[in-house]
């Protein structure tokens, strides 16, 4: 059995896309028996739903692929179920992001609202009932990660039947690797897939606290400056494996859109909307000639789910952003600002530095907090060694630990004072995490003070607070 690289995980993600009935006519469509090429090996497509060959009520387009040996077989040792991402041009797509990513809904999701006319008409017709229950029927349908389990389920009874031995793993792109994640989730198979949003808001406590304790089981590829979609719901499941690009920041050329005075909102929102594909697409990943995925010092890709100092300043960017996007609505009219509109975008500004000041602090005392235990297991390893006899075999314990203290070498020389010098770092950066938690609070508290004591700019603060 030949192992599934990275880059064959990605070009398979690209092919599922096929399937699409919106974008595909019926012949062009990706279906059972399809074949398609992968870095020179041949799959086959064992088992397909979401096609025009077998369509889904909630538009979830996902296949199951294997292998092919030399003799035209299907090797069924490896089999990759791999799902669809959004298509932003089919309402049931974007509203399973809103409904089943967003809001959490795990069983059902609505798709539209009831006919007014088509349940008069069958109020008209004497079926009052039948027509009412049509109208909710058809606008209720279950939420794709409902039906990726279920498809998972009849693939891998299908698949263990040729194979009970066979490895089976998800992968998917955006929308379809988070279907993919809860897949690998729910079957406890692997995964592998690309820029997928986080998926805790449809886990139990428990399974968000397993994915966090196994990230080895999940490798969700993101591109740290997708802003589009990939990053919108964060990384609670800790699972994202960050990997940084050459390509400009979306935040920053964002930001650059929002300043331009010279765009109208729409201009702007447009400009923005277009970046999109470039950050979110499939194609912005690179590998090297063994398929590994590499960052931009072509360095490859561990399976590390660790932030760093780059997420925080791109969170810090992005809060920017909206703030930027608020101070452009506000100044649309081309009036300029009044005083509480300057006053409402002064105390975001601050909000947002206080906010960053003290997530930086407390970066930094976790890390310290990391480094102190570290240190302290290897001093106190190294001090452990001074008890073997090494080859003075003549010499007692004591004989050897009274030897290395006539030399300087104690417990306090070597383990305490490390200790102490580390936990002094330690209280530092905690005495500096406090500094700007007070910080925070005293910005907080004066914004809170002004808005109590005029209740009008308090209400117009709620309104510029939901502009975007």
């Amino acid at each position: 059995m030949v192992r599934l690289t990275d880059k064959d995980y990605n070009i398979i993600s690209k092919k599922a896309y096929s399937l699409d009935p919106k974008e595909y006519k019926a012949e062009e469509q990706y279906g059972v028996g399809k074949e398609f090429d992968v870095n020179g090996r041949k799959f086959r497509v064992i088992d397909a739903i979401g096609n025009s060959a077998e369509p889904t009520e909630n538009s979830m387009q996902v296949m199951a692929v294997a292998p092919v040996d030399d003799q035209g077989n299907v090797d069924y040792s490896q089999v990759v179920v791999s799902y669809v991402g959004t298509n932003f041009g089919d309402k049931k797509d974007v509203l399973n992001d809103l409904e089943n990513l967003g809001m959490g809904f795990t069983d059902k999701m609505i798709t539209g609202l009831p006919s007014i006319s088509g349940m008069g008409k069958g109020i008209l017709e004497g079926h009052f009932n039948d027509s009412v229950k049509k109208e909710f029927v058809e606008n209720i349908v279950d939420v794709q990660s409902k039906t990726a389990v279920e498809f998972a389920r009849r693939v891998e009874k299908k698949v263990r039947k040729e194979n009970p031995n066979a490895i089976i793993t998800t992968n998917g792109h955006s929308l379809g690797e988070s279907m993919a994640l809860y897949t690998a989730l729910k079957m406890g198979w692997n995964n592998v897939g690309f820029n997928g949003p986080d998926i805790h808001n449809i886990l139990s406590e428990e399974e968000i606290a397993y994915m966090q304790a196994h990230p080895e089981q999940f490798r969700n590829f993101r591109n740290p400056n997708d802003m589009f979609l990939g990053n919108i719901l964060g990384n609670r499941t800790g699972v994202a494996i960050y990997v940084n690009m050459t390509d400009a920041s979306f935040v920053d050329e964002s930001l650059r859109i929002l300043q331009d005075d010279k765009l109208s909102w729409k201009e702007k929102a447009d400009k923005i909307y277009s970046l999109g594909d470039k950050y979110h697409s499939y194609n912005t990943w690179r590998f090297n000639n063994k398929g590994q995925l590499i960052d931009e010092n072509g360095n490859v890709v561990t399976n590390t789910a660790k932030g760093n100092a780059n997420t925080l300043i791109l969170e810090t960017k992005t809060r920017m952003l909206r703030y930027y996007g608020m101070k452009s609505l506000l100044t649309e009219s081309g009036g300029g600002l009044n005083s509480n509109e300057q006053i409402f975008l002064d105390s975001e500004q601050a909000t947002i530095g206080a906010n960053a000041l003290v997530n930086a602090a407390q970066q930094v005392l976790d890390q310290i907090k990391i480094e102190k235990q570290r240190g302290v297991e290897e001093v106190e390893s190294l001090f452990e060694t001074t008890k073997s006899p090494f080859m003075v075999s003549s010499l007692s314990p004591d004989e050897i630990r009274s030897a290395f203290a006539a030399g300087g070498v104690t417990y306090t020389s070597v383990v305490e004072n490390v200790e102490s010098s580390l936990q002094n770092k330690l209280n530092k950066a905690s005495q500096i995490l406090d500094e700007m938690t007070k910080l925070k609070d005293k910005i907080a508290a004066g914004i809170n003070k002004k808005l109590e004591e005029d209740i009008s700019l308090a209400g117009e603060f709620n309104q510029w607070r939901n502009l975007n």
